[in-house]
């Protein structure tokens, strides 16, 4: 059992703030609500009036104001999940803002895997088998894997088309971002590369405190990976693995 502490993971902080404001007015989000989202964010009443005071009803410096409060974690901003965009997406939920919540974190995800999309190319090990990993977990359909298959022998080739194929996920349904970044961190090779991905993530959208850490990568000191997840894939691997190969050789 691995234990957290809350100051494992910070979030965001007010160095953030014009990138806070920039996602959100990319999202849809409109400042004219920004004192509700005060309120569900954690910030007190008396906090909200005071900054309408000094602004006199300027919706930008105040949602401004607003979001620098809780980048500091006033009041009862920790009380409410701390300045990170998991309590962001909540508070814009409980205001029927789902559809900006979801728009947040797709964005966020995407953009991760941009940033980091040199890197994955140029250090990316045992393209087929983390492909057949992601298979297992239902990320990938067949297709991509035989057009990772298909690229062999070459290791560029092969990365090229891991990577287009988890972009492709990711970009339709953002949660498949986390799933490769725990894929990679069962392969010793590319245990650094999924723990940068991680902690990415955790950025943003924090593990929580407390998990199981499974044997397989315990030693490593990384994020947690889900209880359940990866069950019995190495296995599947194997032998879907030879199968398909055999059955993509056979079609050559």
């Amino acid at each position: 059992m691995a234990t957290r502490s809350s100051e494992t993971h910070l979030g965001l902080d007010i160095g953030d703030l014009v990138d806070v404001i920039d996602l959100l007015n990319k999202c849809g989000f409109q400042g004219i609500k920004w004192q509700e989202l005060g309120l569900r964010l954690g910030l007190l009443k008396d906090t909200l009036e005071a900054i309408e005071m000094k602004h006199h009803g300027d919706v930008y410096h105040c949602m401004t104001e607003c979001l620098s409060h809780w980048l500091r974690r006033a009041d009862n901003v920790d009380s409410r999940g701390g300045a990170n965009l998991d309590s962001l997406s909540d508070a814009l939920r409980s205001m029927n803002k789902t559809a900006v919540a979801e728009k947040l974190k797709h964005h966020v995800f995407v953009n991760i895997f941009k940033n980091r999309h040199t890197v994955l190319f140029q250090s990316l090990c045992d393209s087929v088998s983390i492909a057949w990993l992601l298979y297992a977990e239902r990320t990938l359909t067949q297709d991509a894997v035989s057009r990772v298959v298909s690229a062999s022998p070459s290791i560029p080739n092969q990365r090229e088309a891991l990577l287009t194929a988890v972009k492709e996920a990711v970009q339709t349904d953002p949660n498949s971002l986390r799933t490769f970044a725990n894929v990679l961190c069962t392969v010793s090779t590319n245990v650094h590369l999924g723990q940068t991905l991680l902690d990415d993530i955790s950025k943003y959208f924090p593990i929580p405190e407390v998990a199981v850490v499974p044997e397989t990568i315990k030693d490593h000191n990384l994020h947690v990976v889900p209880q359940g997840m990866l069950t019995n894939s190495l296995t599947f691997i194997n032998n879907t693995y030879n199968y398909h190969t055999l059955w993509y050789m056979n079609l050559q």
